[in-house]
């Protein structure tokens, strides 16, 4: 049986339960008590509001059994694909699913009883950055008994999970300047004691420390520094038949970023895929010398379209494209124009980023943009650096192949047409369609051999295949592939879709090709060949 697991799983595999008590080495926060309006509670102070009629004293509480509480940050996530586990967590993110762990002592029957049912809050703390409005709607609430529960002795532990975009990540601005970025939201984090009887707490009762038991700043992102996320708004287009400036808010363009110059937004006809006569200014990226990237600062990507008068018909659709820029490129035979921009010499290229559906009375909220992921993939392969430099096998090209080509249904025999996969190989389905599709047969001893290293001249072979085996016009440029070489008609395809591209003015037919290689040679035969619709 192959040993080549899943090309899938093992390219993107995760496993993000985890337990917060296991984890060593994580930021936790202790926290002094405060009560009302933050001054420092006497023994047995009752909390603010709350009754003191008929209730029962609780038992004396040393200094150190008073109720307080710390935070344990969780941060288990992919990068670049890979599983990611860091030891000490940057925080709780709000634009991706997150979970923070509330750890609480002090919090007796006898506590209760006399200040009321325990709620765990976070919510936007009062005061906000200039120019930014102030957020007086977003309240979370983990209450006793329904979220977590109290131990006998007072204590509890309590994972709280936040789904993605359910805080929000950014203040509103109350208006813009060029090159303006924006502030994230402050958010605190506390415990509220709710005496029975008394409505919930809102934003401005936490502000006003009404019921708060003890509270501190909640330590918050957007995403992780490479999270390539992104969102945009925009106000409604005003009249079409006048001139008129669109401001795109775009956030999210997180991580190393495709391309060399910036990036840029396109208005693009919907219906014909035609470019239409609307771009905006490049946002200039910043290159970061020590890991060798290009990045948007923050991941913000705040430009204005000059939109003339007349270029859209509210009678179409439209959407906005968000390219990569590659700038000017010097070899005549370079890939075709991607980015039509108006008054520039049709080398001018780009790399498709995300977009949105155009709609004329505007998007007013952060809106996800539709990003390719399979793009952001193998623009980061999601390899180690150990895994990288292994030799990539057959198996894990057929089974790349047969994903590239959308993994068409397979009937599947009973009994494997080779000896050494069994039918339970994960991968049996792309063998059997790499059969059936007359990509390969295995070899000529009857063995499939998917652990086997391949060559660049089987890569060609395979991809051509693939591809339905084209007609190829045209003569090899490369001095070391004659028309009698094998798999002439394979190499001279696979170099004109540029799936191969040797560097050196040589093909080197047998040079054995690296899981990174593969890689790159698997994102251009997508977009390429089998999803070139990907670059329009």
């Amino acid at each position: 049986m192959s040993s080549l697991p899943n090309s899938k799983s093992s390219f993107l595999r995760a496993a993000r339960n985890c337990s917060a008590l296991a984890l060593a080495g994580v930021m936790v926060l202790p926290l002094t008590p405060a009560l009302a309006q933050d001054a420092a509670p006497t023994a047995n102070a009752p909390v603010a509001n709350a009754p003191t009629a008929n209730t029962p004293a609780p038992a004396t509480q040393d200094v150190a059994d008073e109720p307080s509480f710390t935070v344990v940050y969780e941060d288990y996530y992919y990068q670049d694909g890979r599983d990611v586990f860091k030891q000490e967590g940057d925080g709780l993110y709000t634009g991706e699913d997150s979970k923070i762990t509330v750890l609480g002592t002090g919090f007796t029957k006898e506590w209760r009883e006399q200040h009321g049912k325990v709620v765990i809050y976070i919510a936007p703390e009062e005061n906000v950055p200039y120019n930014a409005l102030q957020i007086t709607d977003t309240l979370l609430r983990f209450e006793e008994g329904k979220d977590f529960t109290i131990d006998d002795d007072g204590t509890f532990v309590a994972p709280l999970n936040v789904e993605a975009n359910t805080l929000p990540s950014y203040y509103t601005l109350t208006e813009y300047f060029p090159d303006m970025t924006l502030d994230k939201v402050r958010y605190e984090v506390g415990i509220l004691a709710e005496p029975e009887g008394q409505p919930q707490s809102t934003v401005q009762d936490i502000w006003a420390r009404k019921n708060v038991v003890t509270h501190h700043g909640l330590s918050t992102n957007d995403y992780h520094f490479d999270t390539f996320a992104p969102k945009l708004k925009y106000d409604a287009l005003k009249d079409t038949t006048k001139d008129q400036e669109l401001l795109i808010q775009g956030v999210g363009f997180n991580g190393d970023l495709a391309g060399s110059k910036g990036m840029m937004y396109l208005i693009r006809e919907k219906s014909t895929g035609s470019p239409v006569l609307a771009m905006s200014d490049m946002k200039y990226y910043q290159y970061d010398k020590e890991n060798y990237t290009n990045f948007l600062e923050g991941g913000f990507a705040f430009i204005t379209i000059k939109i003339p008068a007349n270029t859209l018909d509210p009678s179409k659709e439209y959407v906005i494209e968000a390219r990569s820029d590659y700038g000017y490129v010097s070899q005549p035979n370079d890939r075709p124009l991607l980015i039509p921009i108006v008054g520039l010499a049709p080398e001018h290229r780009g790399g498709y980023l995300g977009s949105l559906d155009l709609k004329f009375e505007g998007i007013h909220q952060f809106t996800l943009a539709n990003p390719h992921d399979v793009r952001r993939e193998y623009f980061s392969p999601s390899l180690t650096d150990e895994e990288e430099k292994q030799p990539a096998t057959r198996g894990e090209l057929v089974s790349l192949l047969y994903e590239k080509s959308d993994s068409p249904k397979v009937d599947l025999p009973e009994v494997s047409p080779w000896p050494d996969v069994k039918t339970d190989d994960p991968n049996y389905a792309a063998y059997i369609w790499a059969r059936k599709k007359g990509v390969t047969f295995g070899w000529s001893d009857g063995k499939f051999h998917a652990d086997a290293g391949i060559s660049r001249a089987t890569v060609a072979a395979l991809t051509y295949r693939a591809a339905g085996s084209p007609a190829v016009q045209g003569v090899s440029s490369f001095p070391d592939v004659k028309p009698d070489s094998a798999f002439y008609r394979e190499i001279l395809w696979a170099t004109q879709q540029g799936i191969i591209n040797p560097d050196n003015g040589m093909f080197e037919a047998s040079q054995t090709v690296n899981r990174l290689e593969l890689a790159w040679m698997m994102y251009y035969f997508l977009t390429e060949v089998t999803h070139p619709e990907l670059l329009d």
